[in-house]
Protein backbone atom coordinates (compact mmCIF):
# COMPACT_ATOMS: atom_id res chain seq x y z
CA UNK A 1 0.00 0.00 0.00
CA UNK A 2 1.49 3.32 -0.77
CA UNK A 3 2.48 6.24 1.50
CA UNK A 4 -0.52 8.21 -0.40
CA UNK A 5 -3.07 5.31 -0.02
CA UNK A 6 -2.25 4.70 3.74
CA UNK A 7 -2.87 8.56 3.92
CA UNK A 8 -6.50 8.47 2.53
CA UNK A 9 -7.44 5.49 4.07
CA UNK A 10 -6.31 6.59 7.79
CA UNK A 11 -8.44 10.43 6.62
CA UNK A 12 -11.58 8.09 5.49
CA UNK A 13 -11.13 5.83 8.84
CA UNK A 14 -10.57 8.87 11.53
CA UNK A 15 -12.08 12.27 12.20
CA UNK A 16 -7.73 13.40 12.49
CA UNK A 17 -9.07 15.75 14.93
CA UNK A 18 -10.45 17.86 12.43
CA UNK A 19 -13.40 20.47 13.04
CA UNK A 20 -15.60 22.04 10.62
CA UNK A 21 -16.19 25.68 11.86
CA UNK A 22 -17.63 27.51 8.34
CA UNK A 23 -19.92 30.41 8.81
CA UNK A 24 -21.98 30.81 11.35
CA UNK A 25 -20.57 27.65 13.41
CA UNK A 26 -21.03 23.29 12.07
CA UNK A 27 -20.99 20.52 13.75
CA UNK A 28 -17.43 18.38 13.93
CA UNK A 29 -16.62 16.52 10.65
CA UNK A 30 -14.65 14.26 9.65
CA UNK A 31 -11.67 14.65 7.04
CA UNK A 32 -12.84 14.41 3.45
CA UNK A 33 -13.26 10.78 2.30
CA UNK A 34 -11.05 8.90 0.51
CA UNK A 35 -10.98 8.98 -3.52
CA UNK A 36 -12.76 12.33 -2.63
CA UNK A 37 -12.47 15.64 -5.17
CA UNK A 38 -12.15 19.21 -4.31
CA UNK A 39 -14.46 21.12 -6.81
CA UNK A 40 -14.06 22.28 -10.26
CA UNK A 41 -12.00 25.61 -10.94
CA UNK A 42 -14.70 28.59 -11.42
CA UNK A 43 -17.00 26.33 -9.22
CA UNK A 44 -18.85 28.34 -6.91
CA UNK A 45 -18.79 25.26 -4.59
CA UNK A 46 -17.12 26.52 -1.08
CA UNK A 47 -13.47 26.56 -0.88
CA UNK A 48 -12.47 23.57 1.27
CA UNK A 49 -9.55 25.24 3.25
CA UNK A 50 -7.49 23.04 6.24
CA UNK A 51 -5.98 25.68 8.70
CA UNK A 52 -4.40 25.63 12.07
CA UNK A 53 -6.26 26.74 14.88
CA UNK A 54 -4.05 29.58 15.78
CA UNK A 55 -3.38 32.23 13.78
CA UNK A 56 -4.47 30.88 10.66
CA UNK A 57 -8.15 29.50 10.89
CA UNK A 58 -8.47 33.06 13.58
CA UNK A 59 -7.54 35.04 10.35
CA UNK A 60 -9.61 33.20 8.05
CA UNK A 61 -12.81 33.93 10.59
CA UNK A 62 -11.91 37.61 10.65
CA UNK A 63 -12.43 37.66 7.50
CA UNK A 64 -15.25 35.99 7.39
CA UNK A 65 -16.60 38.32 9.49
CA UNK A 66 -15.70 41.36 8.21
CA UNK A 67 -16.87 40.24 5.08
CA UNK A 68 -13.99 40.99 2.64
CA UNK A 69 -14.93 37.60 1.20
CA UNK A 70 -17.73 38.49 -0.71
CA UNK A 71 -19.58 35.50 -1.80
CA UNK A 72 -17.11 33.09 -1.60
CA UNK A 73 -18.07 30.52 1.02
CA UNK A 74 -15.44 28.85 2.98
CA UNK A 75 -15.73 25.21 4.58
CA UNK A 76 -12.86 25.76 7.38
CA UNK A 77 -11.34 22.84 9.24
CA UNK A 78 -9.37 23.07 11.82
CA UNK A 79 -6.12 21.13 12.36
CA UNK A 80 -6.10 19.76 15.78
CA UNK A 81 -4.77 16.38 15.34
CA UNK A 82 -1.73 14.47 13.56
CA UNK A 83 -2.43 14.98 9.63
CA UNK A 84 -0.52 15.01 6.34
CA UNK A 85 -2.15 18.27 5.11
CA UNK A 86 -0.49 18.42 2.21
CA UNK A 87 -0.79 15.36 1.16
CA UNK A 88 -4.56 15.33 0.87
CA UNK A 89 -4.45 18.85 -0.71
CA UNK A 90 -1.83 17.27 -3.10
CA UNK A 91 -4.76 14.59 -3.55
CA UNK A 92 -7.53 16.61 -3.89
CA UNK A 93 -9.54 15.95 -0.96
CA UNK A 94 -9.02 19.32 0.45
CA UNK A 95 -8.80 23.08 -1.94
CA UNK A 96 -6.20 24.85 0.14
CA UNK A 97 -4.56 25.02 3.13
CA UNK A 98 -3.00 27.83 5.99
CA UNK A 99 -0.77 26.47 8.32
CA UNK A 100 2.85 26.36 6.77
CA UNK A 101 5.92 28.44 6.06
CA UNK A 102 7.73 28.26 2.47
CA UNK A 103 10.95 26.62 3.26
CA UNK A 104 8.40 23.62 5.00
CA UNK A 105 6.62 23.77 1.90
CA UNK A 106 9.52 23.69 -0.62
CA UNK A 107 10.77 20.63 1.09
CA UNK A 108 7.37 18.80 0.95
CA UNK A 109 7.15 18.81 -2.47
CA UNK A 110 11.09 18.35 -2.60
CA UNK A 111 10.63 15.28 -0.76
CA UNK A 112 6.99 14.06 -2.03
CA UNK A 113 6.99 15.32 -5.49
CA UNK A 114 4.86 17.66 -4.85
CA UNK A 115 3.65 20.54 -6.93
CA UNK A 116 1.63 22.71 -4.54
CA UNK A 117 1.93 26.44 -4.62
CA UNK A 118 2.06 29.50 -2.54
CA UNK A 119 -0.76 31.57 -3.28
CA UNK A 120 0.10 34.84 -0.95
CA UNK A 121 2.43 35.34 1.96
CA UNK A 122 0.21 36.27 5.30
CA UNK A 123 2.03 36.31 8.38
CA UNK A 124 5.14 35.31 10.07
CA UNK A 125 5.28 33.17 13.16
CA UNK A 126 9.02 33.97 15.00
CA UNK A 127 10.08 30.70 16.67
CA UNK A 128 10.66 31.21 20.40
CA UNK A 129 13.56 29.86 23.01
CA UNK A 130 11.24 29.30 26.17
CA UNK A 131 11.70 27.81 30.03
CA UNK A 132 10.46 27.46 33.09
CA UNK A 133 13.81 26.60 34.52
CA UNK A 134 16.22 29.15 33.35
CA UNK A 135 15.52 32.93 33.50
CA UNK A 136 17.67 34.39 30.67
CA UNK A 137 19.80 32.65 27.65
CA UNK A 138 22.88 33.49 29.59
CA UNK A 139 22.03 31.25 32.79
CA UNK A 140 21.55 28.25 30.29
CA UNK A 141 23.46 25.70 32.17
CA UNK A 142 26.30 23.22 30.37
CA UNK A 143 24.85 20.04 29.74
CA UNK A 144 21.56 21.29 29.02
CA UNK A 145 19.16 19.61 27.06
CA UNK A 146 16.98 21.42 24.53
CA UNK A 147 14.22 20.31 22.94
CA UNK A 148 13.51 21.23 19.26
CA UNK A 149 11.38 20.39 16.28
CA UNK A 150 11.22 17.16 14.86
CA UNK A 151 11.00 18.25 11.27
CA UNK A 152 13.77 18.56 9.12
CA UNK A 153 13.14 22.00 8.28
CA UNK A 154 12.00 23.24 11.48
CA UNK A 155 15.06 21.74 13.05
CA UNK A 156 17.20 23.54 10.68
CA UNK A 157 15.17 26.76 11.75
CA UNK A 158 16.27 25.79 15.59
CA UNK A 159 19.42 25.62 15.54
CA UNK A 160 19.91 28.81 13.88
CA UNK A 161 17.73 30.77 16.60
CA UNK A 162 20.04 28.62 19.02
CA UNK A 163 23.32 30.28 17.15
CA UNK A 164 21.42 33.70 16.85
CA UNK A 165 20.85 33.44 20.27
CA UNK A 166 24.88 32.89 21.31
CA UNK A 167 24.16 29.32 22.14
CA UNK A 168 26.50 27.18 19.28
CA UNK A 169 27.74 28.34 15.94
CA UNK A 170 27.10 26.17 12.87
CA UNK A 171 29.27 26.35 9.99
CA UNK A 172 26.60 27.33 7.26
CA UNK A 173 24.53 30.70 6.77
CA UNK A 174 21.25 31.71 6.90
CA UNK A 175 21.23 32.63 3.31
CA UNK A 176 23.43 29.65 1.52
CA UNK A 177 22.15 26.63 3.56
CA UNK A 178 19.17 24.44 2.11
CA UNK A 179 17.01 24.96 5.76
CA UNK A 180 16.36 21.12 5.69
CA UNK A 181 19.75 20.06 5.53
CA UNK A 182 21.12 21.75 8.48
CA UNK A 183 21.73 19.56 11.39
CA UNK A 184 23.61 19.01 14.81
CA UNK A 185 26.64 17.71 12.03
CA UNK A 186 26.49 21.64 11.02
CA UNK A 187 27.10 22.30 14.87
CA UNK A 188 31.00 23.74 14.62
CA UNK A 189 31.03 25.11 18.39
CA UNK A 190 29.22 23.95 21.51
CA UNK A 191 30.37 25.34 24.33
CA UNK A 192 28.11 24.42 26.61
CA UNK A 193 27.98 21.06 25.83
CA UNK A 194 24.19 21.54 24.41
CA UNK A 195 22.22 18.33 23.92
CA UNK A 196 19.01 18.25 21.38
CA UNK A 197 15.87 16.15 22.48
CA UNK A 198 13.62 16.30 19.40
CA UNK A 199 9.66 16.31 19.50
CA UNK A 200 6.55 16.90 17.02
CA UNK A 201 5.69 20.52 17.02
CA UNK A 202 2.58 20.23 18.74
CA UNK A 203 3.90 18.71 21.78
CA UNK A 204 7.02 20.93 22.35
CA UNK A 205 5.27 23.26 24.54
CA UNK A 206 4.71 20.25 26.93
CA UNK A 207 8.08 19.99 27.32
CA UNK A 208 8.18 23.02 29.36
CA UNK A 209 7.01 21.30 32.21
CA UNK A 210 9.58 18.06 31.48
CA UNK A 211 12.22 17.95 34.24
CA UNK A 212 14.81 16.45 32.21
CA UNK A 213 14.48 19.58 29.13
CA UNK A 214 15.81 22.73 30.35
CA UNK A 215 14.46 25.12 27.24
CA UNK A 216 12.11 24.36 24.26
CA UNK A 217 12.10 26.24 20.90
CA UNK A 218 8.72 26.35 20.19
CA UNK A 219 6.84 27.80 16.99
CA UNK A 220 4.87 30.79 17.58
CA UNK A 221 1.57 29.23 17.00
CA UNK A 222 1.77 26.32 18.92
CA UNK A 223 3.76 28.66 21.90
CA UNK A 224 -0.16 31.24 21.32
CA UNK A 225 -2.42 27.54 21.55
CA UNK A 226 -0.45 26.74 25.07
CA UNK A 227 -1.05 30.31 26.39
CA UNK A 228 2.31 31.80 25.67
CA UNK A 229 3.00 35.14 24.89
CA UNK A 230 5.99 34.84 22.57
CA UNK A 231 6.76 38.95 22.49
CA UNK A 232 7.01 38.60 26.31
CA UNK A 233 7.69 34.83 27.50
CA UNK A 234 10.17 33.96 24.89
CA UNK A 235 13.88 33.89 26.20
CA UNK A 236 15.04 34.41 22.65
CA UNK A 237 13.08 35.27 20.07
CA UNK A 238 13.24 35.30 16.13
CA UNK A 239 14.21 38.40 14.47
CA UNK A 240 11.02 39.68 11.63
CA UNK A 241 13.89 41.35 9.29
CA UNK A 242 14.56 39.49 6.68
CA UNK A 243 12.63 36.23 8.08
CA UNK A 244 12.24 33.70 5.11
CA UNK A 245 9.68 31.78 7.32
CA UNK A 246 6.51 33.29 5.69
CA UNK A 247 3.22 31.41 6.42
CA UNK A 248 1.18 31.05 3.07
CA UNK A 249 -2.13 29.96 2.09
CA UNK A 250 -1.49 27.06 0.18
CA UNK A 251 -3.09 25.31 -2.85
CA UNK A 252 -2.73 22.97 -6.23
CA UNK A 253 -1.46 23.94 -9.62
CA UNK A 254 -5.05 23.73 -10.75
CA UNK A 255 -6.79 26.05 -8.35
CA UNK A 256 -4.18 28.55 -7.84
CA UNK A 257 -6.42 30.95 -10.25
CA UNK A 258 -9.12 29.53 -8.94
CA UNK A 259 -11.57 32.85 -8.06
CA UNK A 260 -12.52 31.66 -4.83
CA UNK A 261 -8.50 31.25 -4.04
CA UNK A 262 -7.71 34.34 -5.50
CA UNK A 263 -10.50 35.93 -3.39
CA UNK A 264 -9.61 34.52 0.20
CA UNK A 265 -5.63 35.24 -0.80
CA UNK A 266 -6.95 38.68 -1.40
CA UNK A 267 -8.58 39.06 2.34
CA UNK A 268 -5.50 37.56 3.99
CA UNK A 269 -2.97 40.31 2.69
CA UNK A 270 -5.57 43.28 3.05
CA UNK A 271 -4.96 45.82 5.04
CA UNK A 272 -7.85 45.31 7.17
CA UNK A 273 -6.23 41.73 8.59
CA UNK A 274 -2.62 43.49 9.09
CA UNK A 275 -4.19 45.89 11.42
CA UNK A 276 -6.42 42.77 12.96
CA UNK A 277 -2.73 40.78 13.31
CA UNK A 278 -0.96 43.78 15.08
CA UNK A 279 -3.96 44.55 17.02
CA UNK A 280 -4.71 41.18 18.09
CA UNK A 281 -1.48 39.26 18.49
CA UNK A 282 0.68 42.21 19.65
CA UNK A 283 4.03 41.53 18.59
CA UNK A 284 3.75 37.53 18.71
CA UNK A 285 2.46 37.15 15.27
CA UNK A 286 3.69 39.81 12.38
CA UNK A 287 2.12 40.91 9.38
CA UNK A 288 4.65 39.31 6.20
CA UNK A 289 4.27 43.17 5.09
CA UNK A 290 5.82 45.42 7.17
CA UNK A 291 5.06 49.05 7.65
Amino acid sequence: MSRLTRALAAAAAVTLGLTLSACGGAPAATAPAAGGSAAPVGSTAPLKVLADVKPHAELIKEAQKQGLLGDVRIELREITGDVDVNQLTQAGDIDANFFQHVPYLTDWNKQHSGTLVSVGGVHIEPLGLYSKKVAAVADTPSGAVIAIPLDATNQGRALFLLADAGLLKLDVTKDAADISQVTEKNISENPKNITFKKIDRPQLAATLDDPAIQLSVINGNYAIEAGLTPSKDAKFLEKAENNPYVNVLVTTEKLKNDARVTKLAQALTSAQIKAYIEATYKGSVLPAVQG
